[in-house]
């Protein structure tokens, strides 16, 4: 019996900790998987002029007060869900993350919006930022003010036609076995980009994704496939009805090195306006 998938959870004492641990929540809900929930805590040597004693006390400090905000994160988790807590060191969040994803051969990273955001959208950080240039697994981005819902009723997967569109299908098609949600595979058009690509070319391509998804996936449920058609990106995005319970999977940049992460400007430009939880998935994809 293979065992259950595991997420590593971007925990941090703040509001933007309390939208990781709920979008994890709402993940695990969809695919049984377990929570890591990870508080990265700083590795240093020296103790901070503010502060008396010596290293060793201070770092004993640190871990209390880490151990403390812990416990917080774990009364977020639902008695549903399967969860542990840990406190990790590092020289960086975004290392101390990376680290425990090896450690636990998680599947996959849930992180917070930034505060700069606007309620409902997301501003990526620092920490979302490394993230998304080195990590080897699917990094899960909430937008700010996330809430998890009772469940996941529809995922989308924003596919175009460039080569390395077929690593993405792999991973819908390995994360939806045995699923019961809507699947929704869209294109976004920008009217009058360079070179366009007609609407009519674009459902053609979307009905030959379908057929290679049958192919590769054991899903029964309600399959539908939109093109968005805008001004530009974010405003195809914007025309698009979004359901509160709803994720949606992308693709990494061609220019991704293998098995890692790197968020194309398509992506980018998604995130502005996008009103759900963004999946960016490794290119290509070997993990669940």
């Amino acid at each position: 019996m293979s065992a259950a998938p595991n997420y590593v959870v971007a925990y941090e004492a703040t509001e933007r900790g309390r939208e990781a641990v709920e979008l994890g929540v709402a993940l695990a809900r969809l695919t049984r998987a377990e929570l890591r929930i990870c508080l990265v805590m700083p590795r240093q040597s020296v103790v901070p002029t503010k502060v008396s004693g010596n290293p060793g006390d201070y770092k004993r400090l640190l871990g209390e007060q880490g151990e403390e905000w812990l416990s917080v994160a774990r009364d977020l988790v639902p008695s549903d869900i399967t969860a542990s807590t840990h406190l990790v060191w590092a020289e960086a969040t975004s290392e101390g993350l990376l680290l425990a994803t090896a450690q636990f051969e998680s599947d996959r990273i849930v992180v917070g919006a930034a505060r700069a955001g606007l309620l409902g959208r997301f501003s990526i950080g620092s920490v979302a930022s490394a993230l998304l240039h080195a990590s080897p697994v699917p990094v899960a981005l909430a937008p700010r003010g996330y809430r998890a819902p009772r469940r996941i009723s529809r995922i989308t997967c924003a596919i175009g036609t460039r080569v390395g569109w077929e690593a993405l299908l792999d991973s819908m098609a390995a994360i939806a076995d045995d699923l019961t949600v809507d699947l929704r595979f869209i294109t976004l058009l920008q009217v009058g980009a360079g070179p366009e690509v007609s609407p009519a070319a674009s459902e053609s391509h979307l009905r030959s994704v379908l057929d290679q998804f049958r192919q590769r996936a054991r899903f029964e449920g309600t399959m539908t496939t939109t093109v968005g058609v805008g001004r530009d990106i974010e405003d195809a995005v914007d025309r698009l009805d979004w359901r509160d319970d709803e994720v949606v999977f992308v693709g990494s940049s061609r220019l991704a090195s293998h098995s890692r992460i790197f968020l194309g400007s398509t992506a980018n430009r998604m995130l502005r306006t996008l009103p759900v939880p963004l999946v960016v998935v490794p290119n290509p994809v070997a993990q669940r």
